[in-house]
């Protein structure tokens, strides 16, 4: 708490109009479901390690979205098994407009009520549960096929059981002793911000088929889809990092791509060309003001060009302590420059992944 100040503000200068439709969520019509079968620890999407440090992730390390998800690919028009490498999930594929993935999360809660008063006097909550439906209309896909008759698409060894269109004698049923099979689900959607890709994806260790919806037969304006309900359960294996505690979760959502970037902002610096000084045999100083912004703290490197500028390349720094601040002034020390006519620059990187570079520095000659 602070101090009550002696004086107000106005509406605009207090902040009260400060809304944002970057941070707008589900009018988009880019959305896709993955799914294959969760078998424990070998397919565990934690999002975390336990010291904090990134586990498993529907983002590359470049922030942007896989291209690896998937264990089919439509190739020519043909769908086949993805020859590369792959995380194995199923690409669930088209939805009704209107229809595509919801979530309807569900609390109960005991109210405990007194004489005294006509409102609770407390209140638990003893039940939660997270379940989400989606409506798949390509029904000829053996995935769905599959979905819809609870059959597992994975066998215990993850080899995939998921079979390709067009095979000959074509056919799925429900078995009479079949078992609820645990699967694991991605729910993706991307939308543009300022013309650059946010990614969402809610992920679900384990989820297992809760209710089958009706399909309309013969039905001039309707396809034969059927909703799919899936109710999200613990495993004991999903675990995220959450305000510095390593805790179960039921849920996670990965935020990602150039536009969620944007959103931190890129780090922010001076105008004016650095200052680069030749210091002994192949080394360097380079030195500019401090950077600032929102999405400190900074990991500062630097880059060389022998060309005036077309060409920049990596520079090496200068052992530990390599950047050090001093009176608002940052230095970056630099070794293992080849001898001639150098340029520098230096590169921030923000911690939302924004990268920012200064001017390129007055040429110096290294000796």
């Amino acid at each position: 708490m602070v101090n009550r100040p002696s004086t107000g503000t106005t509406w605009d200068a207090g902040g009260y109009g400060d809304v944002d439709n970057r941070f707008l969520e589900g009018r988009s019509k880019l959305v896709a479901v993955g799914i294959r079968d969760a078998r424990g620890a070998a397919t565990d999407l934690s999002p975390h390690n336990p010291d904090g440090s990134v586990r498993w992730s529907p983002f590359a390390q470049d922030n942007q979205i896989r291209g690896d998800l998937w264990a089919k690919k439509r190739i020519n028009g043909v769908w086949q098994n993805n020859p590369d490498d792959n995380e194995g999930f199923e690409f669930v594929g088209a939805f009704k407009d209107g229809s595509g993935p919801s979530s309807k999360p569900k609390i109960d809660n005991d109210d405990f009520n007194i004489i005294q008063s006509m409102y609770p006097f407390d209140s638990t909550i003893v039940s939660q549960t997270l379940p989400f439906t989606f409506t798949p209309v390509e029904t000829a896909k053996p995935l769905v096929r599959r979905l819809e008759n609870n059959l597992p698409l994975n066998a215990e060894d993850g080899t995939n059981l998921v079979e390709l269109p067009g095979a000959l004698g074509a056919g799925w049923g429900s078995p009479v002793d079949s078992e609820n099979i645990d699967r694991q689900v991605l729910l993706i959607r991307a939308r543009s911000v300022a013309g650059k890709k946010l990614y969402t994806v809610d992920g679900y260790n384990l989820v297992r088929l809760n209710d089958v919806g009706e399909a309309k037969l013969g039905d001039k304006k309707n396809s034969a889809a059927r909703d799919l309900t899936f109710q999200p359960l613990p495993d004991g294996l999903f675990m995220a990092m959450i305000d510095g505690a390593y805790r179960p979760i039921m849920k996670w959502t990965w935020s990602g791509g150039d536009g969620w970037t944007s959103l931190g902002g890129a780090p922010i610096l001076d105008s004016s060309a650095p200052v680069a000084t030749a210091t002994t045999a192949g080394k360097a100083t380079l030195a500019f003001p401090d950077p600032t912004g929102g999405d400190a703290p900074f990991v500062i490197t630097a880059e060389f060009s022998v060309d005036a500028g077309v060409t920049w390349s990596a520079a090496t720094l200068d052992g530990p302590g390599a950047v050090t601040s001093s009176a608002g002034t940052t230095t970056v020390k630099i070794k293992s420059l080849a001898a001639g006519s150098t340029l520098l620059r230096a590169v921030v990187t923000g911690d939302n992944g924004a990268v920012s570079r200064t001017a390129a520095s007055n040429a110096i000659t290294v000796s």
